[in-house]
């Protein structure tokens, strides 16, 4: 029923930690402006627009790189000429004057022939960063901080749910929320519920603070305030459910379904507060029915946006073509455009399926921006769009005729 393995994260390391923490400041920044406005949809709205900023921002590459395509197609003849006087020889002395003076002419006329793949280039980046800020929203994303830990207090109060004190010994035992985090509940199948959510080295650095605090003696006697102070002291990355802030790291990651369950433990009086309070969180990170902090999936609604992404994908590979097509292109070249009309699309599509949804969000939108980009310079500059797989004729090559004189 639940049967993939997901896991509460470590803190980014040393050199994506940073990256997380300007990105997710960006979103932060942007959500507060749109959440303002209305809550619906309010995250994924930030993403597009901070998509759209991101387009106008690196545009400028964005035409060089375009323009230099365009330039290279032009360039095509001039540089077949170079090739044919070299031949085809495999001489590495004659092969290097071949490249420095096809070298030579790109230079001249401000052509290169790698400048298609920068824009691509910088944005896979960004496709890392906004997974790592997605995945943990709540850590970056203060409003949903807030209220995950609100959420978190709120069940914190429900006797049974998160833990159980034994009158006794005053030692506190696992509750529902506890055993459905670690995965010891299982559904009618036997499957485990929520299976692994608590990264295995935290679970382990848990136990060595239990034992830390037994030593000091306030294991059965310790404020949550205490805990916080007892936690820095130890020194080690731990999760410890009792606190607010750690338990709203664990609930951010519950699905709709996981919630039903949940909600079967809660008593009656408690219920309707808790729901709406995990309905108010859900409207801000559902973007038109699909939860944008989880993995796209295989399933409906999330296939929507990989299928979304392989479209807009082929769109935009499909009009790069227009501007490098060469009507007089051998079969070796037309199979490999075609190939890769298809190819591309198709791996940017399964990378979506298994990153969150947030990502599919940022690479539509970024394509649309590219699609008409491109629909406006193409339109600009005179160059035919043709429909995918259509080939024009083999324009006949120019040849100067010297007029000869006529004979007194």
């Amino acid at each position: 029923m639940f049967s993939v393995p997901r896991y509460v994260e470590s803190p980014p390391g040393a050199i994506m930690g940073p990256i997380a923490q300007i990105f997710g400041a960006v979103i932060n920044f942007l959500f507060n402006i749109v959440h303002a406005i209305g809550p619906a949809n309010s995250l994924g709205i930030a993403i597009v627009l901070m998509t759209i900023i991101f387009r106008f921002l690196i545009m400028p590459l964005g035409l060089k790189s375009q323009k230099s395509m365009m330039k290279m197609r032009e360039l095509k003849p001039e540089l077949d000429k170079i090739k044919a006087k070299y031949g085809n020889s495999k001489d590495p002395e004659i092969a290097r004057k071949m490249q420095q003076e096809q070298s030579a002419l790109l230079a001249k006329h401000g052509a290169n022939p790698l400048s298609g793949c920068l824009p691509m280039l910088i944005q896979f980046p960004l496709f890392i960063g906004l997974n790592i800020v997605m995945r943990q929203a709540a850590l970056y994303i203060t409003t949903l901080r807030e209220m995950y830990v609100d959420l978190a207090n709120a069940l914190l109060s429900i006797r049974g749910l998160v833990g159980l004190t034994d009158d006794v010994t005053g030692r506190v035992t696992p509750g529902v929320l506890w055993n459905l985090a670690e995965g010891n509940i299982r559904d009618d199948n036997g499957n485990r519920l929520f299976e692994a959510i608590v990264n295995p080295q935290w679970i382990e650095n848990r136990t060595a603070l239990e034992n830390f605090l037994l030593e000091k003696g306030v294991l059965y006697d310790i404020t949550a305030q205490q805990l916080r102070e007892e936690i820095a002291a130890f020194g080690s990355d731990v999760l410890f459910y009792g606190l607010p802030e750690h338990l709203a790291r664990i609930i951010n990651r519950f699905t709709p379904e996981e919630w039903q369950h949940v909600y079967s433990y809660i008593p009656e009086t408690d219920l309707p507060a808790i729901q709406n309070m995990v309905t108010e969180i859900a409207q801000i990170q559902n973007f038109f029915g699909i939860s944008i902090v989880e993995p796209s999936g295989m399933a409906l609604p999330g296939i929507i946006l990989p299928i979304m992404t392989g479209i807009s994908m082929f769109i935009s590979s499909w009009l790069m073509q227009q501007r490098t097509y060469d009507p007089n292109a051998d079969e070796r070249t037309v199979m490999t455009q075609k190939m890769m009309l298809f190819v591309m699309p198709v791996m940017m599509a399964v990378f979506t399926v298994n990153l969150v949804a947030a990502v599919g969000v940022f690479w539509i939108t970024g394509q649309i921006f590219q699609i008409i980009q491109d629909i406006v310079l193409l339109k600009k500059s005179g160059t035919p769009i043709r429909l995918p797989f259509t080939k024009q004729p083999p324009q006949p090559e120019v040849v100067d005729i010297i007029p000869v004189k006529k004979r007194k």
